[in-house]
């Protein structure tokens, strides 16, 4: 109990003296290293001088493109499960729905894909690690090159660091086969405590040396992060600074890049659809990242 203390006070100290250097500027860069950013933004569409422009989720991600955020193939479970008796945490494997979208995938070679099975109870690691190691075959068996991934799979997330940290890194081992084989990392590091910038830190840094741990060489670290932020019913956004924060924090860390998500469902306090503007707010922090720091989208 002594030891989980004192690491929570290392953590803290560490914390908040990276916070300082970062807000102060006098943070030093770690050692230069491709940071890409890829993009799942399911918004209307986007501002273009003060306009709003109407899009479709492939005309939008073709305009964050030209920004540098690359894209990635995100397959949630209900396109690739079946769900006898609608129990939806024991969805099986429908095989010929994963081999369609693993055919269309071969058409970006280089594309990311992320398969979000996260209805498969993950305490269960007897069943669910053999689930995973299944929906991979199965998506191998037709597509074979896309880089291929789980959400926050390998490793698994606190969701509330640092309780449970134990109970975690059972886990992470218990996943190790499923590690073995995906081709990234993606924990999740949304912002499930509001803004505070300290305890999405505490689990950045908790993941990404789970991350590491596993040892398997070639495997890149992008974790899924978002700008949206949940208050109950209501969603509000991630400054620029709150954005830049984050981002700089995974590229010090020694991250590959991340994952940005966003939800369909997302709306404005007054009901309306949202709308990107690259040059305000967290999209505003994200271009200028991408600027400074290099990347092989862009």
């Amino acid at each position: 109990m002594r030891t989980m203390r004192n690491y929570g006070m290392l953590l803290l100290l560490i914390g908040l003296f990276f916070m300082m250097s970062i807000k102060s500027g006098n943070a030093q860069d770690a050692k230069r290293h491709p940071f890409n950013i890829y993009g799942f933004i399911v918004y209307a569409g986007y501002i273009k001088q003060g306009v709003k422009q109407q899009n479709s989720m492939s005309q939008l991600q073709n305009y964050l493109q030209s920004i540098g955020i690359g894209k990635y193939n995100l397959i949630y479970e209900h396109k690739v499960l079946d769900y006898p008796n609608g129990d939806k945490k024991n969805g099986t494997i429908n095989l010929n729905r994963m081999d369609s979208l693993a055919a269309l995938a071969v058409n970006e070679p280089t594309g990311l894909v992320s398969l979000d099975l996260e209805g498969w109870n993950r305490f269960d690691t007897s069943r669910t690690v053999h689930r995973m190691l299944d929906a991979i075959k199965s998506f191998r068996r037709i597509n074979k090159v896309s880089p291929l991934g789980f959400y926050a799979t390998v490793p698994q997330d606190t969701y509330g660091f640092p309780k449970d940290q134990q109970l975690y890194e059972r886990l992470n081992k218990a996943y190790r086969p499923v590690a073995a084989v995906v081709d990234y990392y993606s924990p999740s590091l949304y912002n499930y405590k509001g803004v505070d910038s300290l305890d999405w830190y505490k689990a950045a840094v908790f993941n990404l040396e789970a991350c590491h741990k596993y040892s398997f060489s070639g495997k890149q670290i992008l974790p899924y992060i978002t700008p949206e932020v949940w208050n109950g019913d209501q969603t509000t956004f991630l400054t620029y600074e709150q954005m830049w924060y984050r981002l700089k924090v995974l590229y010090d860390l020694g991250a590959d890049g991340c994952l940005l998500w966003t939800s369909s469902k997302t709306r404005n306090p007054d009901g309306t659809k949202i709308f990107v503007d690259e040059n305000a707010g967290w999209l505003k922090a994200v271009k200028d990242f991408i600027k400074q720091y290099p990347s092989s989208n862009h």
